[in-house]
């Protein structure tokens, strides 16, 4: 029993929350800065527990009464529905009083995006969508014919609109339609994500500066929506009605003023079930590749626009604003229903607002004699070294056209623990086509290729600068240290395609797992791909100072790379702040 009466330094604590508003404005659009200042007055926090509320509203361009014309017509959108309102955030920035930068990280929600696409699980992605503003797979949106999951087709609990809950729907959708997601999320810096408390007095105060993202890179479509996305996801047609009230396919030149769709994929009568919505242009597009696949109609200023949805039987009806004539052959059972609302627009533009913007700090309060006896101790030459997992992001831009690239990376950091390489499109995309996806990188080959082996039929990027391309990659291998690392070559041909190489992911798990991302998933390790190296092991560290890092990065299949790409190299690392009396120093 001698070794259980004992002293300790351990002294109680209390904990509360505060909240703390952004000091430089109310509402924020994008481009903007939003700026947090956690006074010296909170002495103590935990950066783990503290959390980042805020609303977003998603605001539509100018719709078109019609459906016709120059203005763009109506369509469901939401925010990237894997990261949610992490995906506004382009950079993040933590200063003391005196502006010493403590730690920095761009492309953050290219950083997030690595992390919730493999530290992620059924839990995690429903928790995700009721705080941070993502959206996740919906039983009542499925797909049933065989096509992969989507995460971005929820249409009955969407947090970004509401749905008319009247049968049938025949008002018209407007922005009044997309309504306030409050958001409550942590932030993902090694500062705000560290479990040890935080001296916030030492440092005089902290500002947290987060820069919101580009307006032409964050809006999503309902994939049930989509053409170039998830095509099997979409509503499939059954049958429509003509001018006399007869009901079958659409003959050869034939015309109709109102279609049904098959049950599958959900639609299973309510109009609530629909990806569309009253205004919304409407195209029909069949399984197979190249412009014959789309049906079209006598003038093509006048596709079909949704004057208001059904339920007939246990389908789904949609009635037209017109009538309309199919142009040459004409519509069978089996065909999807795409929306053409963003496509057939000349310029797709909307925008958000953030607003209602605090940190809610978790204050920890350690009594005034252990306060006391801290700046003391620190009075008479101690010092106060505090240590976090960061990353930096190292760039690099890399032409289409090159077939061999060598990334250097100038790396300084005395404590690593690994490397993640994530090669993402570089090329600058309009609202109208990041949104549509028509033009973007193509994840898998679509049918028609060599590979038909695709459930989607087509499956284009709908993030990018978000997540990792494969762009047809043969290999890589690291040089460092005056070595290839590993000492052969690391095979991706496979992964480029449709297989798996498993050294390449042997060496990403252990890449993401030094980063404290622990890969409960690798669903995506093609979808959002990405090169990793573990520089050290278990609670081990790497000194990098004085060796010079490169990436030889190897494209020399057969089929050339299509996209410009920008690597970000995200270097994670353990980076210490030093206190010492009255300076501040941050040792990388």
């Amino acid at each position: 029993m001698s070794g259980y009466w004992q002293a300790t330094d351990k002294i109680p604590i209390s904990q509360k929350s505060v909240r703390i508003p952004a000091e430089n404005g109310v509402n924020y659009i994008a481009g903007q800065e939003i700026r947090i200042r956690i006074d010296p007055t909170h002495k103590f926090f935990n950066p783990k527990d503290t959390y980042l509320e805020a609303k977003v509203k998603l605001i539509p361009p100018t719709y078109s009464a019609s459906g016709i014309g120059t203005l763009p017509s109506p369509t469901k959108l939401q925010l990237d529905a894997e990261t949610g309102f992490h995906s506004l955030c382009r950079s993040v920035r933590i200063h003391d009083n005196n502006g010493v930068l403590l730690e920095e990280i761009e492309n953050y929600n290219t950083l997030v995006a690595v992390k919730y696409d493999y530290h992620t699980n059924n839990s995690l992605r429903n928790k995700r969508a009721l705080t941070e503003g993502s959206t996740t797979y919906d039983l009542t949106a499925r797909g049933t014919v065989g096509n992969s999951k989507s995460v971005c087709n929820t249409t009955q609990n969407n947090p970004y609109f509401e749905q008319s809950q009247a049968s049938p729907i025949t008002a018209s959708w407007t922005s009044a339609n997309f309504v306030d997601c409050k958001v409550a999320i942590p932030l993902h810096t090694g500062i705000m994500s560290n479990d040890k408390i935080f001296p916030n007095m030492i440092l005089g105060g902290i500002t947290i500066t987060i820069l919101l993202e580009d307006n032409n890179r964050v809006f999503r479509q309902l994939e049930g929506a989509m053409g170039h996305r998830r095509l099997a996801l979409n509503p499939v047609f059954l049958n429509a009605r003509n001018l006399a009230g007869a009901s079958g396919p659409v003959a050869n030149n034939g015309s109709f003023n109102a279609f049904r769709t098959e049950q599958s994929n959900a639609q299973f009568g309510a109009p609530q079930c629909s990806p569309f919505c009253v205004g919304e242009v409407l195209g029909f597009q069949r399984n197979q590749a190249g412009n014959a696949s789309y049906v079209d109609f006598t003038n093509a200023s006048h596709d079909p626009v949704i004057k208001s949805i059904h339920q007939v039987g246990q389908n789904i009806e949609y009635r037209l604003n017109a009538s309309v004539e199919v142009q040459g052959t004409g519509i069978n059972q089996g065909v999807f229903v795409i929306s053409k609302s963003v496509s057939n627009a000349t310029a797709y533009n909307p925008t958000y607002q953030v607003s209602d913007v605090n940190l809610v700090l978790q204050e920890i309060s350690a009594g005034s004699s252990y306060e006391n006896a801290m700046l003391k101790k620190m009075r008479e030459g101690g010092t106060i070294n505090y240590d976090f997992l960061s990353a930096t992001c190292y760039k690099y831009s890399q032409l289409s056209s090159d077939r061999v690239a060598n990334i250097r990376l100038p790396i300084n950091n005395q404590r690593c623990k690994s490397i993640l390489c994530v090669p993402t499109d570089a090329t600058v995309y309009s609202s109208k086509d990041n949104i549509n996806a028509s033009i973007t990188y193509q994840i898998n080959a679509s049918v028609g290729s060599a590979v038909v082996n695709n459930p989607d039929y087509f499956f284009n990027s709908n993030r990018s600068g978000l997540e990792g391309i494969t762009d047809n990659i043969s290999n890589y291998q690291w040089l460092y240290d005056g070595r290839l690392q590993p000492n052969r070559q690391v095979p991706l041909t496979k992964t480029a395609g449709q297989s798996i190489d498993a050294q390449h992911l042997l060496e990403l798990d252990k890449a993401l797992s030094q980063a404290d991302i622990h890969g409960h998933s690798m669903a995506r390790y093609k979808q959002n791909f990405i090169i990793g190296r573990a520089l050290s092991l278990g609670d081990g560290v790497y000194d990098a100072r004085n060796k010079e890092f490169s990436l030889q990065v190897n494209y020399d299949s057969t089929t050339a790379p299509v996209k410009n790409k920008l690597w970000c190299n995200y270097v994670f690392h353990i980076r210490r702040i030093v206190l010492n009396g009255d300076s501040v120093s941050v040792q990388v």
